[in-house]
């Protein structure tokens, strides 16, 4: 432990449990979201995501909300923590991971896990030239400095106004544009 600011450094096994996820046959009619890759993109993900029958012996596979999904094969290598309204099941081409420390937020980690360096050490021990996957003992091994949870709330906190400030400048941009090319075509009439 690192007594000047009391961050620790553990590997993601040392608190977390990995689990791949599973491979389904979707159902149209069915009640329990399957998700893949594309619909972590979306705002409600559970609600646009295919769907898959409920069956008894899927309930070790479905999702828990702090859980987080890590894209653990292609090049996206996407983060996200499952706060879910509705069931849903995460598919093979995410590894979910499980905190099982009450001292580590599922935000700080999803952040973590999403950082630039981080991401550099996770693709330099990617495996496949086709479609790259992440084999579960580099995740497992994967150094996390941890520090006291009021400094993981600051951080996850500064996180959400940088986004937030993305989408704004984004915005901001996007109304330009449309006001700038607008008064070109006016001048133009």
């Amino acid at each position: 432990m690192n007594s000047i600011n009391h961050t620790r450094i553990l590997t993601i096994q040392e608190f977390a449990k990995i689990q791949s996820g599973v491979f389904l046959t979707t159902a149209p009619q069915g009640e329990i979201a399957y998700l893949q890759i594309k619909d972590l993109l979306a705002e409600a993900p559970e609600k646009t995501a295919s769907r898959i029958l409920y069956s008894p012996k899927l309930e070790k596979h479905l999702l828990q909300r702090g859980d987080l999904l890590f894209a653990g094969k292609g090049t996206s290598n996407l983060c996200r923590v499952v706060d879910f309204e509705h069931p849903a099941i995460a598919s093979t081409t995410f590894y979910i991971i499980r905190i099982g420390d009450g001292d580590i937020l599922p935000d700080y980690l999803c952040w973590y896990l999403s950082q630039p360096k981080t991401l550099a050490t996770i693709k330099a021990g990617q495996v496949g030239t086709g479609t790259p996957l992440i084999r579960k003992q580099l995740l497992e091994n994967l150094e996390i400095a941890i520090p006291d949870l009021k400094t993981q709330q600051q951080i996850v906190e500064l996180a959400k106004l940088q986004q937030k400030e993305e989408e704004l400048l984004k915005a901001i941009t996007e109304k330009r544009n449309l006001i700038t090319n607008q008064l070109i075509m006016n001048k133009l009439k």
